[in-house]
């Protein structure tokens, strides 16, 4: 057998230590079913445990009107347990097509938020970062993200919005909350498919990012539309979160 140089024996190691767990190198790895935790006074949430120990941050995703938790759990296990705890809260209503909803509002959602952070550091103490954590939003769940991780920028200080959008802010002053003496948001990752009707939108939120001297990437995905593939959800998220979960 032909023997590796030893230059290249002792960069090995190295390369190890910086490519997160193999999980990534499979898309069909089955990690079951996620774990159910029960969140007071507000729907049951969904997590899978980080893939090494020690104490680790939460990301959370927050999902779409209709979304089903528990199945896009299992989704961001396969991409996201390499960082951290995948914590998946509910929203409290029922989508006129099933699956549930954030339909009453960015108040209600941040105390679900909360007591889901709580609870599940009341189960594994420690072991859950409590500040510098990853949330993520998908559609409705953007619109709940950008405006619980403005207001909550030390609990969650890197960001990956999936179709957002600069109406997403509402009435809320993006600037003021931004201001240098307030802003804590580290990173912020925009992703959104070319033929989603949000796309320039999302343009927009980065530009109001920059402008405020928050470290933004805005990615439009050619020939994609409002959802990623399953079958492409570890190629399109792993450098994103890669990206944020680096931000100090």
């Amino acid at each position: 057998m032909r023997r590796l140089p030893i230059a290249l024996l002792c960069f090995l190691p190295i390369v190890a230590t910086l490519l997160p767990h193999a999980a990534w190198a499979k898309s069909s790895v089955d990690f079951g079913e996620p774990l159910r935790l029960e969140v007071p006074n507000a729907p049951d949430a969904y997590y899978f445990k980080p893939s090494s120990k020690g104490t680790k941050p939460v990301v959370m995703y927050l999902h779409g009107r209709g979304g089903n938790p528990a199945a896009d759990c299992k989704k961001w296990a396969r991409v996201a347990t390499a960082f951290g705890w995948v914590v998946c809260p509910s929203g409290p209503g029922d989508a006129d097509s099933g699956g549930r909803t954030w339909s009453t509002g960015a108040g209600d959602a941040q105390r679900i938020i909360d007591a889901t952070v709580n609870a599940l550091r009341a189960k594994y103490k420690s072991r859950v970062q409590r500040h510098g954590n990853v949330l993520i939003g998908f559609s409705e769940g953007a619109f709940i993200a950008m405006q619980v991780g403005l207001k909550d920028q030390s609990t969650w200080n890197k960001w990956l919005i999936l179709a957002a959008s600069d109406q997403y802010w509402g009435g809320i002053e993006a600037e003021q909350w931004l201001d240098k003496d307030k802003r804590k948001v580290r990173r912020v990752y925009l992703l959104t498919g070319e033929n989603d009707g949000v796309a320039q939108n999302t343009v927009r939120v980065g530009e109001v990012l920059k402008k405020n001297n928050v470290r933004v990437i805005v990615k439009i995905i050619p020939n994609m539309g409002h959802e990623v593939p399953s079958d492409r959800m570890i190629s399109t998220y792993r450098r994103p979160l890669l990206w944020l979960i680096r931000a100090k």
